[in-house]
């Protein structure tokens, strides 16, 4: 399956499991997205939203002892859409971030990609 929808744009992955981390960036590039990262921390996955557009991202919860609710923070008020990944129970979310898709760990790369169109055809529609 491909999804046009991702060609040429750029995808922010935020995640610290590295087998994890080189499956979503296989899994973009191979449907066409541009990869900005992974990052496995909140500082590099910042410093690279300073310098480059992101038209999405996937965002791991927990990176390391850190959150990545200020990066996600930063992406909803720029009305960047994102997926979190997670290993956490939902229920361990900050409400502001209800209405994001989250899927659990293991991650299945088909669902991803499911979710990823899903968001970039809606970003799409309200362009």
């Amino acid at each position: 399956m491909m999804f046009s929808d991702l060609i040429g744009r750029n995808v922010l992955v935020v995640e610290d499991e590295y087998l994890l981390a080189v499956d979503i960036e296989f899994a973009m590039e191979e449907h066409g997205a541009n990869v900005i990262g992974p990052y496995p921390d909140l500082q590099g996955s910042l410093g690279a939203l300073a310098k480059a557009a992101v038209d999405f991202a996937v965002l791991d919860v927990r990176l390391g002892s850190e959150n990545v609710f200020e990066l996600a923070d930063i992406l909803y008020n720029r009305k960047v859409p994102f997926v979190f990944v997670t290993g956490y129970d939902r229920s361990r979310m900050p409400k502001r971030f209800a209405r994001v898709p989250c899927l659990s760990k293991p991650v299945q790369m088909d669902e991803l990609m499911i979710k990823i169109a899903s968001l970039t055809a809606k970003q799409a529609v309200r362009h």
